[in-house]
């Protein structure tokens, strides 16, 4: 578990979401569930949160689990608005409902800017504002334990302390070894706000997952390079979530919460830093 700057523990790796649906979403919280996940990462955006919650409240009492066990991430986009507090409201009770649960552990800010505006909107500012001061209310009334942002850089971040009373405990991004964003996860680190990498895999990208300096090590430890890849991002104290349909991929991938790299390892990775994102998302050129 990571203890955030609040004082609430998350764990290390959660399962991701993202673009799953049905039986393949169902399956994949299952395989979670079994091999030892207790953490579900979502959005509004996803367009899942109903199936994800159905599928916890049939499989966890399988597991001899409760919705208190399980810890749920959920991520919602500013409106094009200056007064988001209804609209955050009432879609984040959705969620609750949805997810069948009484409060959210953590809510993100998805992205700097509202869906419908374009990156050098001069408005961002003010909505992704808005936004964080609705997430801050529901904090306030006990429905959201944590708060936190994605794809938000330094100088997002930076501006938010002339309005905000709580500081970001999260901020997830891309990252992964040839990603590291260096400067971001230092400011972030001497901010106590968590790093937590999404797609740490690259969304399978073989550029990535056939690198010759993590395919060696890999195969030293007997395992895949994506396991070498998330354990290294834990050992780095950095959050992660993981994204697969498969249950294979899902119970190994797993096994990054228990794997130890040497130190040579681990600075051999992190010497692989090439500065390339391979996702689409680019936080960097919000205004």
């Amino acid at each position: 578990m990571f203890v955030l700057n609040n004082g609430q523990e998350m764990p290390k790796l959660a399962l991701g979401t993202y673009l799953l649906h049905g039986e393949e979403l169902f399956n994949s919280v299952e395989a979670a569930l079994k091999t030892g996940y207790r953490s579900f990462d979502t959005a509004k955006y996803y367009e899942n949160e109903k199936e994800l919650g159905d599928a916890l409240k049939e499989l966890l009492p399988r597991y001899n689990l409760t919705t208190e066990d399980i810890f749920i991430t959920t991520k919602i986009f500013p409106f094009a608005s200056d007064n988001q507090d209804e609209e955050i409201k009432k879609e984040l009770e959705t969620s609750m409902e949805y997810l069948g649960r009484s409060y959210l552990d953590l809510v993100l800010v998805h992205y700097p800017r509202p869906l419908d505006c374009g990156d050098k909107d001069a408005r961002n500012k003010i909505y992704r504002k808005h936004a964080w001061l609705a997430l801050e209310k529901l904090h306030a009334d006990g429905k959201i334990r944590s708060i936190g942002v994605s794809n938000y850089e330094q100088n997002h971040i930076e501006e938010m302390s002339e309005y905000m009373k709580i500081e970001p405990q999260v901020n997830q991004v891309e990252y992964h070894p040839h990603f590291q964003r260096g400067p971001l996860r230092t400011f972030c680190q001497e901010k106590e706000i968590l790093f937590q990498s999404f797609s740490p895999l690259g969304r399978g990208n073989k550029t990535l997952l056939n690198d010759t300096t993590m395919a060696k090590i890999a195969t030293k430890h007997q395992t895949s390079v994506a396991v070498i890849i998330l354990t290294w991002i834990i050992m780095g104290n950095n959050g992660v979530v993981a994204k697969s349909a498969n249950p294979d991929r899902i119970e190994q991938n797993f096994k990054s919460t228990i794997l130890d790299l040497t130190d040579d390892e681990f600075s051999e990775i992190k010497d692989l830093d090439l500065g390339t994102p391979y996702v689409e998302d680019c936080g960097w050129l919000v205004q």
